[in-house]
């Protein structure tokens, strides 16, 4: 069987039937109490809630409760209006007259579905009936179903059906009219599933899906940014389908619920209550609650916020069309003249959403002046309503629970609203009718009245094909017209429940209109007029009033992400500041600038950085070129001193050409500290590269040319030399000096070979700044100065041999403590310079010292003689001669190859004239011997007619070489057998055994002089330095 009916849908429809007769059979009296049927050629059905729903006790009888004036009583009387308004219009339906079959659904789906099939089996009997005139040739009392009198009495089938009210009775109905072609409009069924034209395909509206509404919630709550909220739906489809088209759409938008529940409209107090004590919980964040709820479950709610003292805590509420501007759901009054009901200040500032409908005009008026005596055969349910109204009866009931009507009770006296839907009902009704009167147009033809033949029964098909090309403009201005769902153009009123002053100066408590969505778009009549909830605060009698704050965080700072930990509550989220290089997006995302941009300064773009450079105007670089102009300028002023004085003894003693090259070389180190704070370029880093260690090197391969002269000096006087050293000349120190520094270029030039000079960009930690630097590896800088190193390091070693010269030669004494200083401090800048903190001031101020100490030490006491002690820069104060030291072999002096003259007392002899002093540099014997004064010196010399003569030396002085105006060498060959042949003749002609003099003869004081711990006969050798010019009355040998 199930098969069957799964296989042919239509036989559950007839076992369906079947069983509602049975059912009915016990209750033909009340179901004849559910209908009012007024008789027409054009029937229209429709369902309303004339009744509340039935209890769970009285369900199976179908006892229903109270009658509801609102949704039943108003929407009936709309009906009945309309209608004979529209018959009273010659321009829709000429000549035909619409009837009406209404029934009482009681807001229960069972019954609802069982006045339909009333519906169905009143169309099985008419076709019954109109087969049986057919066949029998129109006699009617032969074909008239039981209980019927006359043929006028035939109940007529409906051409279609408007209502239920509800979405999920609208469903069922639907599912039992298409399967017999009867078209349906709805005028309060707002579910979304009813537009789906497969399922439902005889279904119009003429309200918005709910879909739609849906929409309208959502733009609310992020118009008052809302984030996080509360969501409660009654059970059933139009809350089940709502709530979930609702959570789809804020998932869209970021909004996030708090807590979701549902409840079913019949539930219990105790239910309502145990709901609102979870959902209003103090430490929910949750201050907003939607509720897609009937107005059932939002009067329930209301009951037990009221039971449990919610009031004042600060609670917003927005309702969707179900409860719209009922004033049923806020309770019963309990002050008539300010209409406050029992639930109004809960709901003082909430938001609920009507379908746009607004009044019809005149309804006012002809409602309240209904009256049962007048009206009861129209409405047979007016009376029961009226006897509700006024708690009285009319009937002599006798049960004594009311009082008899006096028969002067009027609705005039009492407040009244009308239904918030009667012009949508309307609007249902005038459709049907202007789509009736476009077939009869089509079947009988235009401007013919009157049923013509063929016209009924009305074909569904054809009537819903036209329905749909229904298009007009009501007497609101609205236009009506349906797209292929059968759904009409949206629009819904938002309002605002408020405590207001009338026009008596009276405080009332009313919906009031603050906005209306219309074409996707939210209009708001007047944002200031909102009234808010008014909020007790913590403070004892201090109130807050403004719109409530519904969020799960708190909101970011404009530079600062969302950080979600729950993917489910993406609301929900902690706050992290944006790191220095990210923008934010508009999706509440750090995302950082590619390298070389940074963030705009509204940090919602990325930018260029503009790179910057070391600037003169920086305090550390303008301290490091200060400290470079004050030493080129001393170098400048020196070398202009050197250059004047370049014939002082002071100058020369210094051997000028190497002092001229190395304040060059100073001035070219000072210089390069400004190349190093230009803009990076590949010249300027070049330069950079370049300049200072070449100028180092220059520096200090004239100091190692002229510690290393010293150094081959002194080391000469410590042994025999058999010929002359060589490389002692100016020019030869000029060489070493230049060759010292060709290979330091050679150096750099390979290097910037090998890495070529050019720029980069350095960027900060937080990569919003960059500075441009030169494109240079620790390698690239420290390779070219390891030669420099190299040279510092050998100008130490020959200052620490030569740091015992004789006590007046200090040169070599400044150059080894120049080195000391010059160690220290590159000791110190390699590790620094090489850590990369302030690289460039840190070798700008390195190099700028180097040369500086330099300066000061090996030049600043030369120039204070030159300058201030004048006296003191002569050749005699340069005298340090004071201990001779014997070697054999070889007497190393300093002469002058200069040009020969005449003495004068005598004449030049064999040997070169010295025209210079001589200093003793160095002593190389282990025994310290007497100091031999001038006087001896001259007593070896013999004067003779033609000059002077050696007395005891046979070899001539060798005059071969030049040497210079500083320091030439000259060697004096000795005849070592020729003195021992004199030694031995001496010996040997001495008397034996004679006793010694008591004073030693002048040979044997020379010899005692020079003796050594050499075990050959020793001669006296003269290392001899520095020039100085002899006196004119001194002669030499």
């Amino acid at each position: 069987m199930p098969w069957l009916i799964g296989e042919y849908p239509w036989l559950w429809i007839v076992l369906f039937v079947a069983v509602s007769e049975l059912q009915i059979a016990p209750h033909g009296a009340l179901y004849q109490k559910l209908k009012v049927r007024i008789q027409g050629d054009i029937m229209i059905g429709a369902l309303f809630p004339i009744h509340e729903q039935p209890t769970v006790k009285t369900a199976f009888s179908r006892k229903c409760g109270s009658v509801r004036e609102q949704y039943g009583i108003h929407r009936l009387e709309s009906l009945i209006r309309t209608i004979h308004e529209i018959n009273r219009n010659p321009k829709i339906l000429p000549g035909i007259q619409l009837g009406i079959d209404a029934r009482d659904t009681c807001w229960y789906e069972p019954i609802a579905l069982e006045q339909c099939m009333d519906f169905i089996r009143t169309a099985f009997a008419y076709r019954e009936y109109e087969d049986c005139m057919k066949s029998t040739n129109g006699s009617s009392k032969m074909c008239l179903p039981p209980g019927v009198s006359s043929s006028s009495n035939m109940e007529i089938p409906i051409a279609a059906l408007i209502g239920p009210g509800s979405s999920e009775m609208t469903k069922q109905v639907q599912q039992v009219l298409q399967l017999f072609s009867i078209p349906q409009i709805g005028y309060s069924a707002t579910a979304a599933d009813l537009s789906n034209v497969a399922e439902y395909r005889y279904f119009l509206r003429v309200v918005p899906s709910d879909s739609l509404q849906v929409e309208v919630i959502t733009t609310l709550l992020r118009k008052f940014n809302w984030t996080y909220v509360t969501l409660i739906n009654s059970m059933g489809i139009y809350g089940d389908r709502g709530i979930s088209g609702l959570k789809e759409r804020m998932d869209k938008y970021g909004i996030c619920s708090e807590i979701e529940r549902s409840i079913d409209n019949k539930e219990t107090e105790e239910a309502f209550v145990d709901l609102a004590m979870e959902i209003f919980q103090p430490d929910r964040k949750a201050k907003v609650v939607v509720c897609f709820c009937q107005g059932e479950t939002m009067a329930g709610i209301f009951k037990a916020m009221k039971t449990l003292g919610l009031e004042g805590r600060g609670y917003m509420f927005i309702g969707t069309d179900g409860w719209s501007d009922r004033l049923d759901v806020l309770g019963p009054v309990v002050n008539a003249k300010t209409e406050e009901r029992a639930y109004s200040r809960l709901a003082l500032g909430s938001f609920s959403i009507k379908l746009h409908s607004p009044k019809v005009e005149g309804f006012d008026e002809y409602f309240t002046s209904l009256t049962p005596d007048t009206h009861h055969n129209v409405n047979p349910w007016f009376t029961e309503f009226w006897e509700q109204k006024f708690d009285c009866t009319i009937r002599n009931t006798g049960d004594g629970k009311r009082k008899q009507c006096t028969g002067q009770e009027s609705l005039k006296n009492l407040p009244f609203q009308q239904d918030n839907k009667l012009s949508l009902l309307n609007l249902a009704i005038y459709v049907v009718a202007l789509a009736l009167h476009r077939v009869q147009e089509i079947v009988c033809g235009v401007g013919r009245p009157g049923v013509c033949a063929g016209l009924l029964p009305v074909n569904g098909s054809f009537l819903r094909q036209e329905l749909l090309k229904v298009n007009f403009t009501d007497r609101n201005g609205d236009t009506i017209y349906f797209d292929e769902n059968g759904d009409p153009p949206a629009s819904y009123d938002i309002l605002n429940y408020q405590q207001t002053v009338n026009a008596r100066g009276e405080e009332v408590f009313e919906y009031v209109q603050i906005a209306r969505w219309k074409h996707g778009r939210m209009e708001f009549v007047d944002e200031d007029k909102i009234q808010w909830q008014v909020i007790e605060a913590a403070t004892p009698n201090s109130t807050i009033v403004g719109p409530v704050k519904s969020y799960c965080s708190e909101p970011c700072g404009p530079w600062e992400e969302k950080i979600v930990k729950d993917k489910s509550k993406s609301c929900c989220w902690i706050c992290r500041p944006c790191k220095p290089n990210e923008r934010k997006t508009k999706s509440e995302r750090c995302e950082p600038c590619g390298l070389g941009f940074k963030p705009s300064e509204n940090k919602t773009d990325c930018v260029p950085i503009e790179p910057e450079f070391i600037r003169w105007t920086n305090p550390g670089p303008l301290a490091a070129i200060v400290f470079a102009a004050i030493g080129a300028l001393m170098a400048i002023i020196i070398l202009v001193v050197f250059i004047v004085h370049r014939n002082t003894a002071v100058v020369k003693a210094s051997t000028r050409e190497l002092m001229w090259v190395i304040l060059v070389a100073m001035l070219v180190a000072h210089f390069s500290v400004l190349i190093v704070f230009f803009r990076p370029s590949p010249l300027t880093c070049a330069l950079h590269r370049s300049l200072p260690s070449i100028a180092f090197a220059i520096i200090y391969a004239a100091l190692v040319t002229k510690t290393n002269r010293i150094a081959r000096i002194l080391e000469g006087s410590k042994r025999i030399l058999l010929k002359k050293q060589r490389f002692l000349s100016t020019t030869a120190q000029l060489v070493i000096t230049l060759a010292l520094t060709t290979i330091e270029i050679i150096v750099v030039a390979t290097m910037l070979v090998i890495e070529p000079p050019n720029t980069r960009l350095k960027f900060s930690e937080d990569l919003t700044q960059a500075t441009m630097l030169c494109d240079t590896t620790k390698s690239g800088n420290v390779i070219p100065l390891a030669f420099p190193i190299f040279l510092i390091a050998m100008c130490t070693i020959y200052a620490i041999k030569t740091r015992n010269l004789p006590q007046n030669f200090n040169e070599a004494k400044f150059i080894g403590f120049t080195m000391y200083t010059t160690c220290v401090l590159w000791l110190a800048f390699l590790p620094v310079y090489l850590s990369g903190y302030e690289t460039e001031v840190t070798l700008t101020i390195s190099i700028s010292i180097s040369a500086s100490i330099a300066l000061v030490i090996l030049f600043i006491p030369k120039t204070y003689i030159i300058l201030c002690r004048p006296e003191k820069n002569s050749r005699m104060s340069f005298i340090t001669a004071k201990d001779i030291r014997c070697h054999i072999g070889v007497l190393q002096t300093n002469v002058d190859t200069g040009k020969k003259k005449s003495h004068k007392k005598g004449p030049y002899l064999g040997f070169r004239k010295s025209s210079i002093f001589t200093e003793i540099v160095e002593m190389s014997s282990d025994k310290k011997i007497s100091q031999v004064s001038r006087e001896t010196t001259k007593s070896s010399l013999k004067p003779t007619k033609n000059g002077y003569q050696k007395r005891s030396l046979r070899n001539s002085v060798d005059n071969s070489g030049e040497s210079d105006d500083s320091a030439a060498s000259m060697q004096v060959a000795l005849d070592e057998k020729a003195l021992r042949r004199s030694f031995l003749r001496r010996e040997k002609h001495a008397p034996t055994g004679s006793p010694p003099k008591n004073e030693p003869s002048k040979i044997e004081k020379r010899e005692e002089s020079c003796q050594t711990d050499w075990s050959l006969p020793a001669v006296c050798s003269l290392a001899l330095a520095e020039p100085e010019e002899f006196p004119t009355d001194f002669d030499t040998d």
